[in-house]
């Protein structure tokens, strides 16, 4: 591989036009596209850019918003081209994408931030957007994955509807959106101030204002009144408003001349991600800007008993975090395909201890109107590793546990896959093994690949007189000291790893596979995994999980704070992430 000492990314704004010619007549960058290159020369130029696409669409088109039928998708660029809102008239033409810009308005209220200085369009501008297309040209089918993936109320896409047509200049779509919305829940909207469950509703404005609070951490009237562009006399009403409701946000000092510091008070509630195993249960509670405020685990060798010391572990948490407010959120991870549903059987069927998912929550103590996410385990570890983890920013990710037991859990094009039973990533009901002379049985792939599995298969091949090993971590430990049938025996489990991530890698293309589990996330088992992967698909990145064996819970915990900011705010806001208290 060809050395450079450029950054992966270049822009030519940041150097001497003249070094950049030279770097590239010595083949020190590539070029991809005019006034943005790469020192990476050896990956192809359409890969780095979707690596980097949300920089360099930000480097042509700053303050853009994604819009029209890129904000609709999944993923914005899946159609290999992006649309954005922006007043740059001509294309950007890149390896494998085109960013198109058009005549639109420029960032609304309730767009969303995307990367940088960009926006996404929010969902009602995107509603007005689709039908105020011509008839013949909508993609109903688009709309309706679109509509799938919504988790806005119908009464937040119906508030000021009108005024927000009237902004864009799409009056006439707003009849349709409304019949749209209508036909969706069949029941009519709500009044004004009319909410449900233990959440207040709060006006478009507070949501706005206490979304701003989350992502800064807190800011005076005036620093809202400017970064939002509302009237002083409009910010003063809504963080009034705030206040009354739940006391969601409170003063906390003063800053410069003596304005108020406004931030999310300390009682707004907290969220909770329950991570409950076989044999081991894992509780991690975060307010509702992010910040951890317990960690709880521990082991029992019983899953009965384990879901009674989970019980327990809940009952204690809500007594010690009341002086946080109220539990607004609970995700459960269960080591088991999930789909609400679909009611599964067999091996899929009932959980820990004989019990189904619903049983397992009847048993936990949660408040009334708090209806609990139930996810499968390695789903969640992939969601805390690109959100907050080594995985972050990326589209498509894989992320294999090996341990006790073999899992997937996949997000491709953003979004987290379940498959129609919700077993997508039971990668233990690959066949194996599989030639002329063998024929695949049930789970052998992950009693060949489970650390109890391998430890006998090494076991059975020791030489003769040689003590059995007892614990795969055993093993590990001596492999790291240097002693050589230790580290053989890691290299071999390492690249039988790597041959599984590569049947990934052909079926998903994913940008990263992260290994974790109690044996996946080894730093030698990772090692001998990602030079096996590397030698047929270079352009896939293996990492270990960042997270390690707190990657369930800390993924469950991040599914139950969206979900509660998505009731209370409208939107799920990426918080800052703090130590706990």
């Amino acid at each position: 591989m060809t050395h450079s000492s450029w950054p992966v990314l270049v822009l030519a704004r940041d150097h001497d036009a003249a070094v950049i010619s030279r770097a590239l007549k010595r083949r020190r960058l590539q070029r991809l596209a005019r006034g943005i290159y790469s020192g990476d020369i050896d990956t192809p130029a359409d890969i780095i850019v979707r690596r980097y696409l949300w920089q360099i669409v930000d480097y042509f088109f700053p303050e853009a918003v994604v819009c029209g039928a890129s904000a609709m998708r999944a993923d914005p660029a899946a159609g290999g081209v992006i649309e954005l809102c922006h007043s740059r008239r001509r294309p950007v033409v890149l390896p494998g994408i085109t960013l198109r810009p058009q005549s639109g308005a420029a960032r609304q209220p309730d767009d969303t931030p995307l990367h940088g200085s960009l926006w996404l369009s929010s969902p009602t501008r995107s509603l007005l957007w689709f039908f105020s297309q011509p008839v013949a040209g909508r993609d109903s089918g688009l709309l309706y994955s679109w509509w799938r993936r919504q988790e806005a109320e119908r009464r937040e896409l119906l508030s000021g509807l009108a005024q927000r047509a009237h902004a864009l200049n799409q009056q006439a779509a707003v009849a349709e959106v409304t019949a749209f919305l209508r036909q969706r829940t069949g029941k009519t909207a709500l009044p004004d101030g009319e909410g449900t469950g233990p959440s207040p509703a709060l006006s478009v404005t507070a949501q706005l204002l206490a979304i701003e609070l989350i992502a800064l951490g807190g800011a005076t009237q005036s620093e809202l009144t400017a970064r939002l562009g509302m009237a002083k006399s409009t910010v003063s009403t809504g963080l009034q408003e705030l206040q009354r409701h739940s006391s969601i946000v409170a003063t906390a000092g003063a800053r410069g001349r003596g304005a108020s510091v406004y931030q999310l008070a300390r009682q707004a509630g907290w969220v909770l991600g329950a991570d409950i195993g076989n044999s081991q249960a894992l509780f991690i509670a975060r307010s509702l800007d992010g910040r951890q405020l317990a960690l709880r685990q521990f082991t029992n060798g019983a899953s009965a008993q384990l879901i009674i010391a989970a019980a327990d572990a809940i009952a204690a948490l809500r007594q010690e975090l009341s002086a946080f407010g109220p539990l607004l959120a609970v995700t459960v991870a269960l080591p088991k395909p999930v789909r609400p549903d679909v009611p599964l059987s067999g091996r899929d069927g009932p959980s820990q201890a004989g019990l189904s998912p619903d049983a397992i929550l009847a048993r936990l103590p949660l408040p009334d109107g708090v209806h609990p996410l139930v996810e499968n385990n390695v789903n969640c570890a992939v969601v805390a590793e690109v959100n907050h983890g080594i995985g972050q920013g990326l589209q498509d990710v894989a992320f294999l546990q090996i341990g006790e037991r073999i899992g997937c859990g996949i997000i491709a094009g953003g979004a987290l896959i379940h498959g129609a039973r919700g077993c997508a990533g039971e990668i233990a009901d690959l066949p194996f093994p599989w030639s002329e002379r063998e024929k695949p049985g049930e789970l052998l792939l992950e009693q060949h690949l489970a650390q109890r599995g391998f430890l006998d298969s090494f076991n059975a091949q020791r030489p003769p007189g040689a003590p059995a090993v007892r614990s795969l971590e055993a093993l590990l430990e001596r492999a790291a000291r240097g002693e050589p049938v230790a580290q053989q025996a890691a290299q071999h489990y390492g690249e039988q790893i790597g041959f599984l991530a590569l049947g990934l890698v052909a079926i998903l293309d994913p940008a990263m596979i992260i290994l974790g589990g109690s044996v996946g996330s080894n730093r030698l088992i990772v090692a001998a995994a990602r030079r096996t992967v590397a030698a047929i698909s270079p352009y896939t990145t293996v990492a270990a999980s960042q997270f390690g064996h707190l990657a369930t819970a800390e993924g469950a915990a991040q599914l139950a704070l969206e979900a509660a900011q998505r009731k209370l705010l409208g939107k799920a806001v990426r918080p800052r992430q703090g130590d706990a208290v």
